[in-house]
């Protein structure tokens, strides 16, 4: 009987962790973010992880591509300067505390009377002139000019509403905590390892059946995918193809394929910026320039990444408005001998040029070395630095320390495309120091597009500021990148269209 009572007994144990493991999601990430602050950090990994913590006003729809109201219930577009904006009711952030107008005033007021170097998405949100509060659930949100971007700026990063009292508090102690709405709260954060957060039981939808969701940082591929196949993790980011068939193949994980917003490319530093003013380098030279650019063959690219990009010339891809057939799906003039010509033509004294790239992204280790190549064979000497995600980031990007050029992956959550051509406002050049009549031409037309409330009108703006960038920019896009996520079959959730990592509805059986 007691020998009978201990099978039992562990056989109860055993359905018990069986349970708590199922109730337990772990996503492979290649980087986590550097802060749990939404208006600090914008890299795609950030966006996913914060969004899972907070809601915004506006959500947009990963199906039909449509912004809807979230945290809001209704938004009337007054004038071209003014929105009425009426509030959800009856929810709750993490901490017990109301959500209501006090949160969302204090939220991005926190951000727009800030100054640029506290939030990097403080310019995202400087559009605002001001909130008025009409009752504890509407307010009406006044503009500095017309806005045609409203609902994208408001379902962008750094979007999430966040608690006030407890997030005043916070700021005066000089500490931050994350407190939002969203379907998880954050229960541990271990910089560059992991991050935790278990389920919110009072979300306003619904509660998400997943209890925790562990987000561990596995910067390598073949790390991700070796877990992802014993199932210590449950979800890996970035795919080779070549591991493709042997995820589909393995009985408990398949591969799911996705075209993302980002664009991989090259940025070439013009001149010296704020924090770069002593600068001086070979890509300050327009011939250089052009020389790279028709350098870079990306037929060969395509080949390099096994069909996992779509070529282009331009970060406006569709369905952004005012993407254009000429820079999509094309490959651009591809002429070395030119590229020679012009090297010999500027003087170039043989001075390397330095060329920063992280891992971060599909392939693009092997993507750098092949553009330096490239770049090399036509009388360049190109001194390539291939860096971890981390020390890429926080010293290189983040404080703008670029050199010659710099290779990275940059994307479009907006779905709008003022954002993919603000680094070249004059405001916004600290990257590039670009500083020519070229460059004033692009700044005038940014500024006139971002108040063109004529959809038409401002579709042609943007093609006109393509065309001014593609011929004399300092960006040179390369491909619109595809991705692949690995996942366990245990998962059920309908991943969207752009691979957007939120998993509210998704669920472990």
């Amino acid at each position: 009987m007691k020998k009978i009572l201990l099978i039992m007994l562990s056989l109860f144990v055993y359905a018990s962790l069986s349970a708590k493991d199922n109730e337990v999601l772990t996503v492979g990430m290649n980087e986590l973010p550097s802060s749990l602050d939404p208006p600090t950090d914008w890299a795609i990994a950030a966006t996913w992880t914060h969004m899972n913590m907070f809601d915004c006003l506006v959500w947009r729809n990963r199906k039909t591509a449509d912004f809807e109201p979230w945290l809001a219930t209704e938004l009337n577009n007054l004038s071209p300067t003014k929105w009425n904006i009426k509030l959800r009711k009856n929810v709750k952030f993490h901490n017990g505390e109301n959500f209501n107008a006090d949160a969302v005033k204090w939220t991005y007021e926190r951000i727009y009377t800030s100054s640029r170097d506290k939030f990097i998405t403080f310019k995202q949100w400087t559009f605002i002139k001001e909130i008025e509060k009409v009752n504890d659930h509407e307010i009406n949100m006044i503009t500095k000019n017309p806005e045609p971007a409203f609902l994208s700026k408001m379902a962008g990063t750094g979007c999430g509403i966040q608690a006030p009292i407890a997030g005043k508090k916070n700021q005066d102690a000089g500490k931050f905590h994350p407190i939002g709405t969203g379907p998880y709260k954050l229960d541990e954060f271990k910089k560059d390892d992991s991050l935790t957060m278990s389920v919110n039981s009072d979300y306003w939808q619904r509660t998400p059946d997943i209890e925790k969701i562990i987000w561990r940082s596995i910067p390598e591929s073949s790390t991700r995918i070796a877990n992802l196949l014993t199932g210590n993790v449950d979800v890996t980011l970035s795919v080779p193809p070549q591991d493709w068939e042997r995820i589909n193949n393995n009985e408990n994980t398949s591969i799911s394929e996705y075209l993302t917003t980002r664009v991989m490319l090259l940025v070439l530093r013009t001149g010296p910026s704020k924090k770069n003013p002593d600068w001086t380098g070979v890509t300050s030279n327009k011939k250089i320039r052009q020389a790279i650019k028709l350098a870079i063959d990306r037929k060969l690219l395509m080949e390099v990444i096994q069909g996992m990009g779509v070529p282009t010339l331009s970060r406006i891809t569709p369905p952004t408005l005012g993407w254009d057939a000429k820079f999509y799906n094309v490959l651009g003039e591809y002429n070395p001998e030119k590229a020679k010509k012009l090297v010999k033509e500027s003087g170039y004294d043989g001075t390397p040029l330095v060329m920063h790239s992280s891992t971060s992204w599909l392939m693009q280790k092997e993507v750098a070395e092949i553009i330096a190549s490239m770049l090399n064979s036509v009388g360049l000497k190109i001194d390539l630095r291939v860096m971890d995600v981390t020390t890429f980031r926080e010293q290189v990007y983040y404080p703008y320390k670029n050199q010659d050029i710099y290779m990275d992956a940059l994307g479009n959550s907006f779905f709008d495309p003022w954002i993919a051509v603000l680094s070249f406002r004059s405001d916004r050049r600290e990257r590039t120091g670009w500083n020519d009549s070229y460059a004033d031409q692009a700044d005038k037309l940014i500024r006139s597009a971002a108040v063109n409330m004529n959809p038409a009108n401002r579709a042609a703006e943007y093609i006109k500021l393509q065309h001014l960038v593609n011929d004399n920019g300092p960006m040179v896009p390369l491909y619109q990148m595809k991705d692949a996520i690995g996942v366990n079959k245990k998962l059920k959730w309908d991943m969207p269209l752009d691979g957007f990592l939120w998993f509210g509805d998704a669920t472990i059986y």
